[in-house]
Order: C-alpha cells, then sequence, then structure tokens
C-alpha cells in the first residue's frame, strides 16, 4: 500500500512513520516543506516530496499511485499567545493545506481509496460545568476559536469529488508523550514540586497515550473503517484536579501550588482556555468496536512516559539481509566494535558456544573512569527475529534490552526497545537520570553510525 503522509516530522508523525514501516508498509511518503530538513529526521528510506500550502504548490507527483493519505499538518495551537494574526495562521494551516490536498486529487486522476486526516475534540466547545456529559462522536459542535476552527478543517475533505474515497476524521485529544507535547511543557515544574491544579481544578482533561493514537491511525489505515468522526482518547477522562495528583505521584512529589485561573488569563489570554475550560470526550466508535487501547488508564499511561522506569527506543534500516544482520548481533565479540572505545567495553566470558536462550554473558565496561563489570541473560531467543537480553548484575537497577529485525526494502530495520532504570530511585532519577538518558542516546548514536559504516563497505 502506497501511503501519503504530511506533518509527518512532528511528534505524533515521526511515531506513526516508525510504526507503519515496522508493521511492514515500505511505500512511505512524505510531504514537507523542506526535503531535505526532513530526511535527516529518518533512519529508514523513504520518499520526500516538497509542497508549500501557504503558496499553494505541491509536487503532483507525490500523489501517484498513492492509496492512502494521513493529514496531519497543522501549526501548534499552544505555540504562542493567541493573537488576531496567530488565529489566522492556526486556522490557514489547517484549512489552506487541506484544500490544497483535495484540489491537487479533484484535478488529477488519483487512485486513493482513503483520506485520514487529523482533526481535535476542540470542535465540541468547552465544558464548565463540574460533572459534565460525556461527548460522543454524535455531539453539537461548539462556537469558540478552535470549534470553528476543527469544523472549517473537517469540512475542507467533503470538497472531495470522488465520494467512493472513504474519510476519517480523527478527533484528537491531549496528546501525552515522552519526547514532546503538552505532558513535557509540565514536567519540569511537576519534577521541582512547584506544580498543582490549574484553575479550579475540575476541568475535564481528556488525553491519550501517544501509543494508542499511532495505533488508531494503523487502524484505520489498514482496516475499512466507514465512521467518519473518531475520538481518539482514552476511554476514561479524568479531571485536572486527578491529573495533577496522579502526575505528582508517579514522579513522587507534591503538587500543593495551584495556578490561579485569574492569573493564565493575564498570561495566556484567549489561550488560556486550553487549560482552564475542559471536556469530557469518550471513544465511543473505539468502545463499541472493541479497540484494544494499550493505556486506558492515566496512571499507567503516566508510569509508562515518566516513571522511574525509563524506555528508549530506536529504529534503523541496513541494507542487508535480515540473515546476516542477525548473524552479525549473534556474535557477541562484535558488540564490542559498535561500541564507543570510551566505555571499554569488552567480553569476558559466555557459558555457551553461541548466543541463544540461557545464555549468560559477562564483560567488563568504564562508566566516566569507573571500572565494572556487567553480567547478562538472553531471555528470549527467535534466530532472524529477535532476542532479549537482561542485566542479571551491572550499574543499572533494571536493563532489559530488545532487539529485533524485520525484513524491509530488500534490507533490515533494526529495532531496539530498553527498559532501564537509574540506581536510587527517585532521588538518583532527580539527579542522574537526565545524564544518563543522554549517556544511552549517545551510545547507541555511536552505535548506529558504526553500523551503518560496517554494512556499507559490506556492500561494496
Amino acid at each position: 500500500m502506497s501511503i501519503l503522509i504530511t506533518g509527518a516530522t512532528g511528534l505524533i508523525g515521526q511515531e506513526l512513520v516508525y510504526a507503519l514501516a515496522k508493521a511492514g508498509h515500505e511505500d512511505i511518503r512524505v510531504l514537507t516543506r523542506n526535503t531535505a530538513k526532513a530526511a535527516k529526521q529518518f533512519t529508514i528510506p523513504l520518499s520526500f516530496f516538497e509542497w508549500d500550502p501557504n503558496a499553494n504548490k505541491i509536487d503532483e507527483s507525490a500523489l501517484e499511485g498513492v492509496e492512502t493519505i494521513i493529514h496531519l499538518a497543522g501549526e501548534n495551537i499552544g505555540g504562542g499567545r493567541w493573537s488576531e494574526k496567530q488565529k489566522e495562521k492556526i486556522l490557514n494551516s489547517r484549512t489552506q493545506s487541506t484544500k490544497l490536498l483535495v484540489d491537487t486529487i479533484n484535478n488529477n486522476q488519483v487512485s486513493l481509496k482513503k483520506f485520514i486526516t487529523a482533526s481535535a475534540i476542540g470542535i465540541y466547545g468547552t465544558q464548565s460545568e463540574k460533572n459534565p456529559p460525556a461527548l460522543k462522536e454524535d455531539a453539537s459542535y461548539g462556537d469558540d476559536f478552535l470549534a470553528k476552527v476543527c469544523k472549517a478543517w473537517e469540512d475542507e475533505t467533503d470538497k472531495l469529488n470522488n465520494k467512493e474515497i472513504l474519510i476519517n476524521h480523527v478527533r484528537t485529544g491531549i496528546v501525552l508523550a515522552n519526547n514532546g507535547g503538552a505532558l513535557q511543557k509540565m514536567l519540569p515544574a511537576f519534577k521541582l514540586g512547584v506544580a498543582g491544579k490549574l484553575g479550579s481544578g475540575n476541568q475535564f482533561m481528556s488525553w491519550i497515550h501517544i501509543k494508542d493514537l499511532v495505533s488508531i491511525y494503523l487502524h484505520l489505515v489498514e482496516n475499512q473503517v466507514n465512521q467518519v468522526a473518531i475520538n481518539a482518547t482514552a476511554p476514561r477522562p479524568v479531571s485536572n484536579k486527578e491529573f495533577t495528583s496522579t502526575l505528582g505521584s508517579v514522579v513522587k512529589r507534591p503538587t500543593i501550588l495551584p495556578a490561579p485561573g485569574f492569573a493564565l488569563k493575564i498570561i495566556l489570554g484567549e489561550m488560556s482556555t486550553l487549560l482552564l475550560d475542559g471536556q469530557n470526550v469518550i471513544p465511543s466508535y473505539l468502545n463499541e468496536n472493541k479497540f484494544q487501547f494499550q493505556f486506558p488508564n492515566l496512571k499507567d499511561a503516566l508510569e509508562d512516559l515518566v516513571g522511574l522506569e525509563k524506555k528508549f527506543s530506536q529504529v534503523q534500516w541496513v541494507e542487508r539481509p535480515v540473515e546476516n544482520v542477525f548473524n552479525f548481533f549473534s556474535n557477541e565479540k562484535n558488540l564490542e566494535a559498535i561500541t564507543p572505545d570510551s566505555i571499554g567495553f569488552k567480553v569476558l566470558d559466555m557459558n555457551t558456544p553461541e548466543i541463544t536462550k540461557g545464555t549468560i554473558i559477562d564483560y567488563r565496561l568504564s562508566i566516566y573512569g569507573i571500572p565494572l563489570k556487567w553480567k547478562s541473560e538472553i531471555l528470549h531467543f527467535v534466530k532472524g527475529k529477535e532476542f532479549v537480553d537482561k542485566q542479571l548484575e551491572g550499574p543499572y537497577n533494571k536493563w532489559v534490552h530488545t532487539h529485533g529485525f524485520i525484513p524491509y526494502k530488500n534490507g533490515t530495520l533494526l529495532t531496539d526497545e530498553v527498559l532501564y532504570k537509574v540506581p536510587l530511585g527517585a532521588l538518583g532519577d532527580l539527579f542522574a537520570g537526565a545524564f544518563v538518558r543522554s549517556d544511552v542516546k549517545k551510545i547507541f548514536k555511536f552505535r548506529s553510525q558504526k553500523l551503518d559504516k560496517i554494512f556499507d563497505e559490506v556492500n561494496k
């Protein structure tokens, strides 16, 4: 299936691109303002095409043979105070880009089957009452600024001449992620213990974990969903007061300093509605169709994103068959070659002739000049697909690394998923968490660059 994505370099777009690739979709096209800049943000082979909605320009070849469009592009609504100019920018970034896509489809013979476009639960307007009624997909629209923006945004897709094209509007709530978005803006104050409820704290927050949001988009890509409007929120919205206390408990910090509503209105102006006015939105369609949320509860979602157990993930494509790449990684001596010299990583012993389930490996390494030993066990091993190693002894309280190998475009997608905990619990996370996270990223970045060189030389 050929898939064209706008907004691919954004928070949701990047996660979705890698998820589509891991699901086996090989013809992924990215429509972007700057193809060179966008290409640097991805580590897998994609096709890049240029457009400029403000100038009404688009590379029409991007749509040749495309079956599905996922339209995510739009100005960040929380990017700055809502002056009249900024409000116009927010509106136009959505309507003009959608109009350009629709006009291009109408004026060309495009074999499009699905047009999946981002929208927002803001279309329903805000709810000020303490226990507001639940808003399903058939709820009436609001009349405030964001509601009008969302309505105009969605209306542009109605102008598609081919009525057989399936349209889905993904009305998204507050997206929780650990690498951007609303949660990352809140986190510093919470970790310092200077956060609290916003205004009354009674306003509802309809949220969703980014992994569940990406899964919703995948569901729409891979299934025939005739429902036009889809509420992309977790099954259980919470009040701001509950959100605040839950986040505080996850990061182990007090939440006793409220932000008065009048102060937020003075500071943010009309944009304060994003913080002070809530919505109790229910994903009715997804619930009725038994969509499996990975994170239906707020505490589980926050633990996954900002809890003491940290997660690191990486995807890399190399132009070599899976068998060759897997064999390279299942040779323990090769791990030394792809680890920075500064760490002094060396394999000392292994209790089996080759890596398999139950193998125990002893290593030596150095962290900031301190010599350490590391013992790990292979918990899971499926030849040619994946293996999992777990630290038995070493510098972390926990380290579990899942190595995945997926055939992709005459090469291999290498996927790494690491779960780790720093020592000393919340105190260790507060003082050393950022440094450890930075070190982990540097180690894997070095590994990626080294692997590119190793496999490039093999291809030559």
